[in-house]
């Protein structure tokens, strides 16, 4: 039996939040109406993740774009309260203080559209380049003081307008290049609000064991650093495990996949990313994004400028490249985006699923002893005094566990839910609905004892609230249309829909023909599964409401 103690600090550290790069926010407009409904949107209300980053705020954005964006934030980031991080994907090189002064104040002017006339108020960061690039990636990693100059502008632009909105520095991806945030350490401090850096590990193994501990450092350093700079917080903007490279080009192609995505190794690459996860969070990293929530659209074009005319202008600039334009593909989703209508959940949606609906934003770290560091273990306490706490077990043998709560501050807890990512059994649907509870296990004299499966993830949790089904009323199907009344319930988050023969029939994964959050199904779309419908009978339909904190 090993135990594991767990104990709130009399000072705990804020945790902001695990959530996702959400590409999809730039192809809102391409998105089918049930394809948005039955996957993108309900999986992320389900999940709530605490933090969300994408492209956009650029100087010359349209107001078709901004409203285009600000339509996707009502029912995405705003429903779920969601913090956005907004990166311009490559910031525009200018040749004198005019021109970038004229460009934040471009910036600002949208932003303040978005906020102030759109209501987009959970706009939190900015940054002025995604990765440090300035006409090709990485530009500005040669000349940081230009990147500086661009973020002071932008300051003022702000502070004019007065927007809420922090800058954050620098960005950079790679971890050889976690060495720039020395540089806004010494030099940005009065101009940015946090600290932000992208983490991709190229190489995984998953037999290798020593990687949550050099991670955990890796990001330890990096927090105490920002804690010292005026006491700001560190965010991994961008975080990715892949195996043997990520990115191929090919004539007129770019390959940007993820090589653990799908496959026999899907799941376990799956369980990697979210043990360096939780040694991100337990070193006290405010929030973690992972890319991506879901794929690019298949294909897309991607557009690069031709840079001659830069390069001659401002020298320096060996490390731009002419392209002409290409065909991107973009393969790191949580959810699939195929051209032949494939837009299912892959294995990791139920494995750092688990994490983002469980970690929740604004929770406490809590902290964690253990006899055995191979049991990587996160617990969190939320504003409600509800409790999370996650064991990735790296053995490969089952192991008894004993965790023990140790203060008065967990003495009322009620029975905590069990949640299981098992890679040898992964809980797949082809609603991708995430996984039930397999159980619940009762605190005695404080402590909870459990056996965890080797080489799986498993969530304990009292972030639940118990209550009766709630069911949709007025259900009529009339021809290929099923509507129903909308459930009026604060909690409520998506619909499960049911058929089945008898108007008595007992809803269960069987019968269960979509999830969604609409209000109004229509079964002639080929997002809806056919197949399900096909092999489920009965001309009766039952809607549940599936709530919050299920």
């Amino acid at each position: 039996m090993i135990d594991i103690q767990i104990t709130r600090p009399d000072y705990p550290i804020l945790f902001g939040g695990f959530g996702f790069h959400n590409s999809e926010a730039l192809f809102y407009r391409l998105i089918e109406k049930e394809h948005f409904d039955q996957k993108i949107c309900k999986c992320y209300r389900e999940l709530s993740p605490g933090f969300m980053r994408t492209f956009a705020g650029y100087p010359d954005w349209t107001k078709e774009n901004m409203d285009t964006f600000a339509d996707y934030y009502e029912r995405m980031q705003k429903w779920t309260d969601t913090p956005i991080y907004f990166a311009a994907a490559k910031g525009q090189l200018h040749f004198n203080d005019e021109e970038r002064r004229t460009y934040a104040e471009n910036v600002a002017e949208r932003l303040d559209y978005l906020i102030n006339t759109r209501g987009v108020k959970q706009l939190r960061y900015y940054c002025f380049s995604n990765e440090m690039s300035i006409m090709d990636w990485g530009g500005l990693l040669s000349n940081l003081p230009l990147f500086q100059k661009y973020h002071e502008y932008l300051y003022e632009a702000f502070q004019n307008r007065g927007l809420n909105i922090g800058l954050l520095a620098t960005d950079a991806a790679n971890i050889d290049n976690w060495k720039t945030l020395d540089y806004a350490v010494s030099n940005m401090r009065r101009i940015t609000e946090d600290f932000c850096l992208h983490a991709y590990i190229n190489d995984y193994d998953w037999e290798d064991t020593d990687r949550y501990e050099w991670f955990y450092k890796l990001c330890l350093d990096a927090v105490m650093k920002s804690i010292k700079c005026d006491g700001k917080r560190f965010i991994l903007g961008e975080f990715g495990v892949t195996r043997g490279g990520n990115l191929a080009h090919l004539p007129g192609v770019i390959r940007d996949v993820n090589m653990l995505n799908d496959g026999p190794l899907a799941p376990y690459g799956a369980l990697f990313t979210a043990e360096l996860v939780m040694a991100a969070i337990n070193a006290g990293c405010f929030a973690v994004v992972l890319w991506t929530f879901t794929d690019y659209p298949d294909p897309y074009v991607c557009h690069y400028a031709e840079h001659d005319d830069y390069a001659k202008k401002w020298g320096e600039c060996e490390h731009f490249i002419s392209h002409t334009q290409d065909v991107k593909y973009n393969k790191w989703g949580m959810l699939r985006w195929e051209d032949n209508g494939d837009y299912s959940a892959r294995d990791r949606y139920y494995c750092l699923g688990l994490i983002a609906r469980y970690c929740r934003r604004n929770a406490k770290l809590l902290e964690i002893e253990t006899g055995d560091p191979l049991l990587r273990t996160l617990g969190l306490q939320n504003r409600d005094g509800s409790i999370s706490i996650l064991v990735l077990n790296r053995h490969k043998e089952s192991m008894d566990v004993r965790i023990c709560l140790n203060g008065k501050r967990f003495a009322a807890q009620k029975p905590f839910r069990v949640y299981e990512f098992d890679p040898q059994n992964v809980p797949a649907n082809e609603f991708a609905d995430l996984q039930d509870a397999i159980g619940t296990i009762t605190a005695e004299d404080g402590s909870l004892t459990a056996t965890i499966k080797g080489e799986a993830l498993t969530v304990f949790s009292t972030d639940y609230e118990e209550r009766p089904d709630i069911f949709a009323s007025n259900v009529v199907h009339s021809g290929d249309i099923l509507r129903w009344d909308a459930v009026q319930d604060p909690l409520h988050c998506y619909y499960r829909i049911y058929r089945g023969e008898t108007e008595d029939f007992i809803p269960s994964r069987e019968n269960q023909i979509a999830s969604t959050v609409a209000e109004t199904l229509d079964f002639g779309t080929r997002y809806l599964d056919d197949a399900a419908i096909l092999h489920v009978k009965g001309d009766y339909y039952k809607v549940l409401s599936i709530n919050k904190k299920r």
